[in-house]
């Protein structure tokens, strides 16, 4: 779970250093080259031509940044659905049979395991993963079978961009209900929204993620003129995605104890 988190800020953090360079790059091309053409010195030579290349793409950097825009959506999903995916394989580790999983755990079980063997190359799935996963649901719902495994990896597809509400839908899966208010309820997340209540980090946090869903898409779909974002609102939005991983991370160690504690009842 940790090394989710890590990986993903490292991810994060190669952004930044690219954010970081472009931002070096807009300002090495405004500088007045004092560097003579013709001259000898390979290295003053190699700054000369890319001072003159900046220059003529000055005007475009912000594309460059705002194209890095689709990656970090990209990583951002790929984290959460991992993060998922380990609270489902950590919620199996704790229960000895299967009806001691959560109910809508089960029952979702079936239904997204139906949904990827109906159209498994849609999901990505090759025939050999299909029969995998009818094999697995079928020891699953035979009581002499042992236990030690679900199709988590059918429980987290997804068909649309990882907005506010198809997080809180895809931790709904296995009963793990109201993700954004726990997320909110984290210190680090009301500190980034300067705010106490937990309802309106809620709203704010769930706002904002849509902002940059929203933006995601009319990068990855341009139509007409398009206000690229600069790269400090870039830099705004990873920190806040860096934080959100974090308190979903914590989150579901709650989810963790509260649902296994729940389906034991």
């Amino acid at each position: 779970m940790d090394i989710i988190v890590n990986e993903f800020g490292k991810d994060l953090e190669t952004i930044v250093s690219q954010l970081n360079f472009i931002d070096e790059l807009r300002s090495f091309s405004s500088c007045s080259p004092l560097v003579p053409k013709g001259t000898d010195d390979d290295f003053l030579a190699a700054a000369r031509d890319i001072h003159a290349n900046a220059k003529l793409i000055h005007n475009h950097l912000p594309i460059i940044s705002g194209t890095l825009i689709l990656y970090t959506c990209g990583r951002f999903e790929s984290m959460a659905r991992t993060l998922f995916e380990d609270l489902c394989q950590r919620l199996v580790s704790k229960a000895d049979k299967f009806d001691s999983l959560p109910k809508k755990m089960r029952d979702n079980l079936t239904i997204y395991t139906a949904k990827i063997i109906a159209e498994p190359r849609k999901y990505g799935h090759a025939e050999n993963g299909v029969r995998s996963f009818v094999a697995t649901l079928a020891a699953n719902l035979d009581a002499r079978s042992p236990f030690s495994k679900v199709n988590h990896e059918c429980l987290s597809i997804t068909d649309t961009n990882m907005r506010a509400e198809a997080l809180n839908d895809l931790f709904a899966r296995v009963g793990a209900e109201k993700v954004w208010f726990r997320i909110s309820e984290q210190a680090a997340v009301k500190h980034h929204f300067q705010e106490l209540d937990t309802g309106t980090t809620e709203a704010k946090a769930k706002k904002k993620l849509n902002e940059l869903m929203d933006l995601r898409n009319k990068i990855a779909h341009p139509a007409g003129e398009l206000d690229w974002p600069s790269t400090s609102t870039i830099l705004d939005y990873v920190n806040f995605l860096k934080i959100i991983a974090t308190a979903l991370s914590a989150v579901t160690l709650v989810y963790e104890m509260t649902l296994c504690a729940e389906a034991s009842i």
